[in-house]
């Protein structure tokens, strides 16, 4: 399904989606739960890197917004020590991460967009 605006891609079968193997990865190494417990700290990321998206792509995707998300969550102390105390070392945890983000945030920031 196409989407005629970036501001329209709100429902699930219209963006980009984290799918369901990386969901249960991340659930597995506690990281949905790390999310949730420091919801605060991943909005104003998402929000920052979905803006900057906004002024030069149209219509704007999650993949996109993923692409300026990861090198701020690559340097952000929190995820960085968690990941550390978790033994994820592996570099991908920052892109799946980043993919959970943006899927839990994404309706946030299309409203937040459309005001």
């Amino acid at each position: 399904m196409s989407c005629p605006s970036s501001l329209s891609c709100s429902s699930p079968a219209d963006r980009m989606a984290l799918t369901r193997k990386t969901e249960q990865d991340l659930s597995a190494a506690g990281l949905t739960d790390f999310f949730e417990k420091e919801k605060k700290l991943w909005q104003p990321m998402a929000e920052h890197a979905f803006d900057y998206t906004n002024r030069f792509i149209d219509p704007v995707r999650q993949d996109d917004v993923l692409q300026l998300l990861q090198p701020e969550l690559q340097v952000c102390e929190p995820l960085r020590r968690y990941l550390s105390e978790k033994k994820l070392r592996e570099k991908y945890w920052y892109e799946r991460f980043g993919e959970l983000v943006i899927d839990r945030l994404w309706p946030d920031l299309i409203k937040r967009s459309k005001a």
